[in-house]
């Protein structure tokens, strides 16, 4: 069971996260040091070192994991030798996002939507479980 209200304060922490990105944008675009006073120029050695990264990735997948599910059936692979979910025109190529529906931990009963991408090297995997294969596995998209 997730504590009380979580789910609702990273709703909440969306929209935030996504104006610190904004803002750490600028910084690094726009900022000048020569027309800042000291103190503004060690908040944004403060802010600097945060890294943008960070909250760029929590940006992505908040907005990830809130969205809407638009899609979900097998992956087969097509005539062009990609994968495609059955029964659509939606194709996966290298960095394609989706969720894969495994065992919440490799060995487990327990299944859970697992946020992955698509790469290819030799051949098409799932970058969060490498070694599972992609015929036959249950995706979903989301924001579709």
């Amino acid at each position: 069971m997730l504590r009380q209200g979580m789910i609702e304060r990273f709703r909440k922490a969306s929209p935030i996260i996504r104006e610190l990105v904004d803002d750490l944008a600028w910084i690094q675009n726009e900022f000048n040091p020569e027309k800042a006073t000291e103190e503004e120029r060690t908040y944004v050695k403060h802010l600097l070192s945060l890294g943008s990264n960070c909250f760029d990735e929590s940006d992505w997948r908040l907005k990830r994991m809130f969205a809407a599910v638009g899609k979900k059936g097998r992956l087969i692979r097509n005539k062009a030798g990609r994968f495609e979910m059955e029964g659509t025109d939606i194709e996966f190529t290298c960095g394609s996002s989706c969720e894969v529906y495994v065992p919440y931990f490799s060995d487990e009963e327990w299944m859970t939507w697992l946020p992955t991408s698509i790469e290819y090297s030799g051949d098409y995997y799932f970058t969060a479980r490498p070694d599972m294969k992609l015929e036959g596995a249950l995706v979903r998209i989301k924001g579709r």
